[in-house]
């Protein structure tokens, strides 16, 4: 908890926002603030540990117990901000007019103090506001990163089918409606901003801006000659094809022990863009952002509010009940892939779906998480287990290090299932491995129950939004390594370790070795008769462990 985040994502020569301080007092005081930025949101912030929690909530909080509020945690703020009131300039962060909507102070219930709640991911609480009042909740959501959802109580304050009154009117209308749910109105010709139904207005999406016009006067060169430098610096404005990338700050020390900057990220991505393109192209991405490097604070971006004119984004609803929508970045081009590695964000997070057909993944993955202590010769031969399953169901399967510190296992499929269906069939698979090799794996999601030197063979990442590192993939890592596709073969000798891969060598690789991991892009399995297999061998497992413990 602090402001570094939130001091370096700001330059407060430009800003009128205020530097601010942590503050030794802890009056459990709140805000909620109308936000005219590119999109229209209210940020709803808690005073806890002298610092204001804060939360961007789409649509705004209600008093009604049927609406169940988005709520995306944000960086906190200092306390100053809760008096706070004015407009952010033009290219700043939260660029837009900033009004105070609603203060007071709230109450904590439910047991333990609020930051204990709140890490523990339901806070409950009572607001003491001139527009809210009565208990509310704030809940984690437990698929998405940062997201929480916020929601009235039913007590003598709640007021069914409430509507929200906006201090500023957009487009002459005065309100938001309540249950803002369907599809963007946009696509049936209406009007409106971000996504919110404002009176009978409707969504106007993400704001795009030319990034040409944003370079100005500044020389324009070439990806290839810029990125060519040996070393690099200072702002540069690259030409990717037809596009023009800003990039400011490649000095920028980003894996400090190790001597990678930001530079040097973003001329990785731009060298192996041909390599992992294909693996972004067509599915949401998942940014996770560092902006000061590995050891400085980080956050998590699903929704995006403003990008450039070559960025692809598609507006997902979230599943919280409320009906609204979420733009996520897609990966389909190489300007993209530098426009975020320049946001910092060092990790490419794509969804196992495509955006053509969502509901149907066309791969599924078991990442092996080994504990402290395990050898990688270990996580190897859990590997080779998790193989031989997938090969007696008829599968292929292909391997790669996570970067981190274990392997990732890809399964390619024909996408004609449903996400239900492959997550049962890959938590089938992940259990017979650990009952296969059950002295060093196990499917226990409890790290506190897994005991020492196990490997958790993870599942649980196959369902719909969820996501694992690309390959090809720069990790947050010492070392800058990188996700790198492996030979069965390499696994076999068990010589390897996730350090052998990073940014200074995975291009030779590739150019030696190609791309490992082509087949899971064209490779269709079916799964007709694998699912039948797959209980069969499910259930003879258990059966067999049965007698065993007889």
């Amino acid at each position: 908890m602090g402001l570094e985040t939130y001091r370096k994502m700001r330059d407060f020569r430009r800003t009128p926002e205020p530097r601010g301080s942590v503050s030794k007092a802890n009056r459990r005081r709140f805000v909620v603030q109308e936000h005219h930025a590119s999109k229209l949101h209210f940020d709803f912030r808690l005073e806890v540990g002298g610092v204001l929690k804060s939360w961007s909530v789409p649509r705004g909080p209600s008093l009604d117990p049927a609406e169940k509020r988005l709520a995306v945690e944000t960086e906190d703020h200092p306390v100053e901000y809760l008096k706070f009131e004015g407009t952010i300039p033009e290219g700043e962060y939260g660029a837009g007019e900033h009004m105070k909507w609603d203060g007071g102070t709230y109450e904590v219930l439910g047991e333990g103090a609020a930051a204990e709640q709140l890490e523990k991911g339901r806070f409950d609480f009572a607001l003491k506001g001139e527009k809210l009042r009565g208990a509310f909740t704030l809940v984690r959501m437990t698929r998405r990163a940062g997201e929480w959802l916020l929601f009235k109580r039913s007590d003598e304050f709640a007021e069914e089918g409430w509507e929200l009154r906006l201090r500023r009117p957009l487009d002459g209308q005065e309100t938001i409606r309540a249950k803002a749910k369907g599809k963007r109105q946009k696509a049936k010709g209406g009007s409106g901003v971000g996504g919110l139904k404002v009176g009978g207005g409707a969504g106007a999406g993400v704001r795009k801006f030319d990034t040409a016009e944003r370079a100005g006067a500044g020389k324009v060169v070439t990806a290839g000659r810029a990125l060519g430098a040996k070393s690099l610096a200072g702002d540069l404005n690259v030409k990717v094809g037809r596009e023009v990338v800003p990039l400011t700050h490649m000095e920028r020390a980003y894996w400090p022990e190790d001597g990678y900057t930001k530079g040097d990220l973003v001329r990785y991505y731009f060298q192996i863009a041909k390599q992992i393109l294909p693996y972004l192209a067509d599915r949401p991405l998942i940014m996770k952002r560092y902006p000061s490097g590995i050891g400085g604070p980080s956050f998590h971006q699903h929704d995006v509010n403003e990008v450039p004119s070559f960025v692809r984004t598609v507006p997902l609803e979230v599943e919280d009940g409320g009906g609204h929508e979420v733009d996520y970045v897609v990966g389909d081009n190489a300007a993209t892939l530098l426009y975020m590695a320049n946001l910092g964000a060092i990790e490419r997070h794509p969804w196992h779906s495509r955006v053509a057909d969502l509901e149907h993944p066309d791969w599924f993955v078991f990442d092996l998480d080994p504990a402290e202590g395990v050898t990688f010769e270990t996580i190897c031969d859990v590997a080779l287990t998790t193989r031989d399953v997938l090969a007696r169901l008829g599968l292929d399967s292909y391997p790669k290090t996570s970067g981190s510190r274990g392997l990732h296992i890809y399964v390619p499929v024909k996408p004609a299932y449903d996400y239900g269906r492959i997550a049962e069939l890959a938590e089938q698979v992940a259990t017979v491995v650990a009952r296969e090799r059950s002295e060093v794996a196990t499917v226990e999601r409890s790290k506190r129950k897994r005991g020492a030197g196990m490997i958790y063979v993870d599942h649980m990442q196959n369902a719909r939004g969820k996501s694992v590192v690309a390959p090809y993939s720069v990790r947050p890592k010492p070392g800058a390594t990188v996700s790198a596709p492996l030979e069965w073969r390499e696994v076999e000798r068990r010589k390897i370790k996730t350090a052998d891969f990073h940014v200074g060598n995975m291009l030779r690789r590739v150019e030696k070795k190609g791309d490992l991991f082509a087949p899971v892009l064209k490779k269709r399995q079916a799964l007709e008769g694998v699912f039948e297999r797959a209980r069969e061998l499910f259930a003879a497992g258990a059966k067999k462990g049965r007698r065993a413990r007889r």
